[in-house]
């Protein structure tokens, strides 16, 4: 099954680069599993840069013919006393938005100040792997049509330029 997860990590990256994005595939070393690394250059207003890395990471599933893989987007990182600033209105905004969110989930790495996306597939590992790899493109798409919509009002939520209720008057989040 090792071998199915290379495959498919790295197809992933040469099917995304095909799509216009630079990747980079990094092969299993030093007991790390493979992974495609995804950046995303200047997103939204703000000019984001995002990282995305895609992986199997090692987890002991229910049924052997499963897999985890994890899609995880470093989105930024916001200086430690932003964050001790902005902590309760940053965690209110993360939370609201991630109501809107189609898959993965928007969080917060308080130590560090890292606002990130992730998002978890189950997947049979006995499927066609084109299916497979299909099926994480379109994953893909809607993690990345989430961080674009979202990364302005994160942004600016982030390091107190505004608030949720100024994000709504903005459009930055839905106002419902």
């Amino acid at each position: 099954m090792e071998d199915l997860k290379t495959k498919i990590i790295s197809c992933m990256a040469d099917v995304i680069k095909q799509n216009g994005f630079r990747t980079e595939f990094f092969p299993a070393e030093n007991g790390q599993p493979p992974m495609t690394r995804i950046e995303l250059s200047r997103l939204g207003k703000v000019k984001q840069d995002v990282i995305v890395d895609m992986w199997f990471p090692p987890a002991k599933m229910a049924r052997e013919e499963t897999a985890l893989f994890q899609m995880h987007a470093t989105m930024l990182q916001v200086e430690t006393d932003a964050v001790s600033r902005n902590l309760p209105e940053l965690k209110r905004a993360l939370f609201t938005i991630n109501n809107f969110c189609t898959i993965g989930q928007f969080g917060l790495f308080e130590q560090d100040g890292v606002v990130y996306m992730r998002h978890n597939i189950v997947v049979n590992m006995k499927d066609d792997p084109e299916r497979i790899i299909t099926d994480i493109c379109d994953y893909f798409s809607l993690m990345l049509s989430s961080i674009q919509r979202f990364v302005d009002a994160i942004a600016q939520i982030a390091v107190g330029a505004v608030n949720i209720e100024v994000a709504k008057e903005m459009d930055l989040i839905p106002n419902i």
